[in-house]
């Protein structure tokens, strides 16, 4: 049995050796978290419990009911239409700069900021290829928008989640809900008007991506029909809004067995017409999407209905579907799937989808029917490459009830009649009980890496505090710091906090200084939500590297970024958010 002496020392080894482990970026983090609880579980130091525990943290818990919350409702409400209707389209880099941060920054303070970048890359993507302006100038602004506006309240970022989860597993009075509020906004705004001002001249275009990006779009002919009570019917293509698309545009139209070409700004659609649009299947699921009497005609035909997704697929070469027609195939009978669209590289394609004959290399975007995985696997003529989207109209009635049950749980959350958790899981649990979301999408979106870093962080927390070694490295910052105040220990902390998170993951950055920052709090006259806040933005100051957070690493590459482009815009956006998070602290809790 090891001496309490030891088992600190063997702790704080432990995460020296993390530390350096994530920094060297040679094995994956979950592997490095698991493997240090592991060690310290083995030598007698943690207790299985405890690790247990650690797993069922109330905080973690709310990280990952709302990443399954978000994808709910970007599932079933379109999110991506309505953004687009918020952002002024122009080609005016500012201004979209200013209302997408805006947005950013507003969306992310009550859904967890790391879904909703995922959501808004490929947004940006587009917005870049059609003004022609490089994704560089906005996927960073996009990302620092999200970290910013995550700390306007406690469920913004999973940062603010798991340091509650550190405190509550403490006894301590975690924070509430708007206790982030007015910094947060402080340093929302600040970070918004710096990146839409001045952040955008520090960015330099990287011409390579962008080209990389229009030379693999795929231009595909889609075949779109004109449903009998679409609202589109009887209107002309000028006044149906499908004259200036974005990245796609209206090839032919067929009507009662005729094809019309060259289609002229005034003619007049019919109802059961059938539109073929070429360009970017992307924004055509988009214009089917957004309810206006669009449908895949094929769909309809072949009574596959509900969710359906959208996926693209392959012909290899040798298959026995090349040279032959959709029908002559019996395609939809091998496979259990109508094709929307076909592309075939350096070849644009025009008339009906099912009189085109298919060839080696091409692509063909399906919507599948329940059976299409089982047949697919067992035919080696069509290979799947990967699902693109996801498509079909939620009931307005589910729609109804849905926004009922949020409102009387977000009511009784307000109240203090439901524990916020519990909001939560009312809120998914009447998506799944709705059937608006399928076992298959729960699946999906439960990041068990994710899961493994945070419950082992909490865990390598715990050990810390309880072999004591919190409290032996507390003693030594206080020693260097308390000379010089109160002032130099809440500085003192936060900068230790931004230094580890610029190189390490916020979560393990908090993991090592939360127990420090607990004991300090006992040992000083000083107020504990003080330098608890103080983690708490330290940790989100992840604007140097793109390795201190997880939305910096998404927009890395689609931006085509070098370490050198965060270093040099993160330096100023550093400085300002510093300043504005610690005047707003030392101020607030009268420590100046």
């Amino acid at each position: 049995m090891l001496t309490t002496e030891i088992q600190m020392y063997v702790v704080i080894g432990v995460i020296l050796l993390l530390v350096i482990g994530l920094i060297l970026d040679k094995l994956r983090p979950q592997f490095l978290f698991f493997a240090a609880a592991l060690v310290i579980m083995v030598l007698g130091i943690l207790e299985p419990r405890d690790f247990l525990n650690s797993f069922a943290n109330e905080s973690l818990a709310t990280i990952f009911v709302l990443i399954l919350l978000t994808d709910a409702l970007n599932r079933n409400f379109n999110l991506i239409k309505y953004l687009d209707r918020l952002f002024v389209q122009k080609k005016r880099p500012k201004i979209f700069l200013f209302q997408m941060t805006s947005a950013v920054a507003a969306i992310s303070s009550l859904i967890n900021n790391t879904p909703v970048v995922a959501m808004l890359i490929p947004y940006v993507l587009r917005w870049s290829k059609k003004t022609q302006i490089s994704p560089a100038k906005l996927l960073i602004p996009l990302s620092f928008a999200a970290i910013v506006g995550g700390m306007i309240t406690i469920i913004g970022t999973s940062t603010n989640l798991v340091l509650n989860g550190f405190i509550e597993s403490n006894g301590e009075t975690p924070f509430g809900f708007l206790d982030f509020l007015v910094p947060g906004l402080l340093v929302s705004l600040v970070g918004i008007l710096f990146l839409s001002t001045l952040g955008i001249y520090l960015l330099k275009e990287r011409k390579n991506p962008l080209e990389l990006i229009q030379s693999n779009l795929k231009e595909y002919l889609v075949e779109v029909a004109l449903s009998p009570a679409s609202v589109k019917a009887g209107k002309t293509i000028n006044e149906a809004g499908l004259r200036n698309l974005r990245g796609v545009y209206l090839v032919e139209i067929l009507r009662d067995g005729k094809l019309i070409s060259s289609v002229s700004p005034d003619e007049v659609l019919q109802q059961n017409d059938r539109l073929f649009f070429a360009g970017d299947t992307t924004d055509i699921v988009e214009i089917v999407k957004e309810d206006s009497g669009f449908q895949f005609s094929k769909t309809q035909q072949y009574h596959l209905e509900g969710k359906l997704e959208i996926i693209e697929t392959l012909i290899p070469y040798n298959s026995n579907l090349a040279g032959r027609t959709l029908k002559e195939s019996g395609f939809r009978e091998k496979f259990d799937a109508a094709v929307i669209a076909i592309h075939r590289n350096g070849e644009r394609l025009r008339g009906k989808l099912g009189d085109i004959k298919l060839a080696s290399g091409d692509l063909l975007m399906l919507t599948a029917g329940n059976d299409f995985y089982r047949l697919s696997a067992m035919d080696n003529n069509l290979y799947q490459l990967e699902i693109k989207d996801e498509i079909g109209k939620t009931p307005t009635y589910k729609r109804n009830i849905l926004i009922g049950v949020a409102l009387l749980s977000l009511a009784a959350v307000i109240s203090g009649l439901l524990p916020f958790f519990v909001g939560l899981l009312v809120m998914l649990g009447a998506f799944v009980g709705l059937k608006l979301m399928s076992h298959k999408a729960l699946m999906n979106n439960l990041n068990i890496d994710l899961f493994l870093i945070l419950g082992s962080a909490i865990a390598l927390g715990t050990a810390f505090i309880d072999t004591g070694g919190a409290k032996f490295i507390a003693a030594e910052v206080i020693h260097i710091f308390s000379a010089y105040g109160n002032l130099s220990v809440v500085l003192g902390i936060y900068f230790l906090t931004v230094i580890l998170t610029s190189f390490i993951t916020n979560a393990a950055a908090i993991s090592i200084v939360f127990p420090i920052a607990y004991e300090m709090s006992h040992s000083l006259q000083i107020d504990p939500n003080a330098i608890y806040l103080a983690i708490a933005f330290g940790a989100s100051c992840s604007f140097l590297t793109p390795f201190g957070y997880q939305t910096n690493i998404m927009v890395y590459g689609p931006g085509g970024y070098k370490f050198q482009d965060f270093f040099k815009i993160g330096v100023p956006m550093t400085a300002l958010y510093s300043i504005t998070s610690l005047g707003y602290i030392l101020i607030h809790y009268n420590i100046i």
